[in-house]
């Protein structure tokens, strides 16, 4: 429905490998295989079609064929459960039509990294009993689960379970359950807050209230700076070749990602919490689509600072909790915010630090107040010429 949008999510949990370690190794070998064989021969299993609308000649596959062809092969030769072997034959399908259909990718090379297995929601059931939570896997029992939250499975309670990912991760298997929801697109009011985005601070609010969250940017560029180009200048071109030092590299990038990815987690859930509680149903966000061609022209520091702030991640997962709780999410443009006095709309003068003043009014704001201001200011205007 044109009101309705389904939202996703992921609970991640760890589960015992010995059960499951040669399941997951059959599938990625038969998924290496059905992608194989499929690109050598494509027009076997699918057929290729002009689209008239983006002026493309695209694959489409066969899947009677594929089904006809591989199913069988699949349970006897790689030893798959039939909900396996046919989540086998979907992902193929989906890897093979993003190969053939990738005009940039002319030799149809396709590299499947890494051990996972998958299946879909009848596959399997999780359960928690006395305290302890279990996966119960069709043609595999029972299987504690190893590492998990209750409060996730309590966030989640209400929500559909999707497919079942399961990945070898060293000595160990994550457990990724995809869930979904279908949820009502709330109506956007004048009742509402907006989120600035900058470097050091998301500020959000109006002109009755504020608050402040800290970005980890600066604490991030220092690990780039201190431990990663460090290291790479300390052993010049050497670090490519010596596996100990593309090691300690990669964990410092990992924590960068793990920094990143928590902030954005966190952060966007005490918005929409905050907008909640105060009683207001609608984030006003900043219209920052072309922020990175612009970007592209700046000197290296500023680009790399660009690089490192999640604002498009950020945003996304605002958008994201904010229809979960039931909130409207609007976006408007952002230009002169900062610059524009909130009450009388003269241009403002920069003083000092992030400090501007109003010489017609006699005031000086915040720049980062006056930007949220401007923001619901803007989104009120659009509302009154709506009218």
């Amino acid at each position: 429905m044109g009101d309705e949008v389904t939202l996703t999510g992921t609970i991640e949990m760890t589960v015992r490998a010995e059960p499951l370690v040669q399941l997951i190794r059959n599938y990625t070998n038969a998924l290496r295989f059905l992608v194989q064989e499929i690109l050598a021969n494509p027009s076997k299993y699918g057929k290729w079609r002009y689209v008239k609308k983006t002026r493309r000649i695209k694959w489409e596959q066969d899947l009677k064929t594929i089904h006809h062809e591989f199913y069988d092969l699949l349970k006897e030769k790689f030893e798959l459960p039939p909900k396996f072997a046919i989540a086998c034959e979907k992902e193929t399908i989906a890897i093979v039509k993003s190969v053939l259909n990738n005009e940039n990718n002319k030799d149809r090379k396709c590299v499947i990294r890494g051990y996972r297995a998958r299946c879909d929601y009848q596959a399997y059931r999780i359960e928690i009993k006395d305290g302890k939570c279990y996966l119960k896997l069709r043609n595999f029992g029972e299987i504690e689960v190893t590492g998990f939250s209750k409060k996730w499975f309590e966030r989640f309670k209400d929500w559909d379970y999707g497919d079942l990912i399961l990945k070898i991760d060293k000595d160990r298997i994550k457990l990724l359950i995809t869930v979904k929801k279908t949820v009502k697109i709330a109506n956007a009011s004048e009742n509402a807050i907006a989120v600035d985005l900058n470097f050091n601070e998301v500020v959000v609010g109006n002109k009755d209230v504020e608050i402040r969250f800290r970005t980890p940017l600066q604490k991030i560029m220092h690990i780039k700076k201190n431990h990663i180009e460090k290291t790479q200048k300390k052993y010049n071109r050497q670090w490519l070749h010596v596996k100990g030092i593309r090691r300690a590299i990669s964990k410092w990038w990992k924590r960068i990602s793990n920094i990143t990815d928590d902030f954005v987690k966190q952060v966007s859930r005490r918005i929409v919490v905050f907008a909640k509680e105060l009683g207001y149903d609608t984030i006003v966000l900043e219209d920052l689509n072309g922020l990175r061609d612009k970007q592209a022209k700046q000197k290296k520091p500023w680009r790399e600072r660009f690089t490192f702030f999640a604002y498009r991640g950020l945003q996304e997962r605002i958008d994201w909790q904010a229809m979960k709780k039931g909130l409207a999410i609007v976006y408007v443009n952002p230009k002169d915010t900062s610059s524009i006095c909130p009450e009388c709309s003269s241009r403002l003068k920069h003083t000092e630090n992030r400090t501007v003043k109003c010489e017609k009014c006699d005031t000086k704001f915040d720049r980062d107040s006056v930007a949220v201001r401007n923001l619901v200011n803007r989104w009120l205007n659009i509302l009154r010429c709506a009218v």
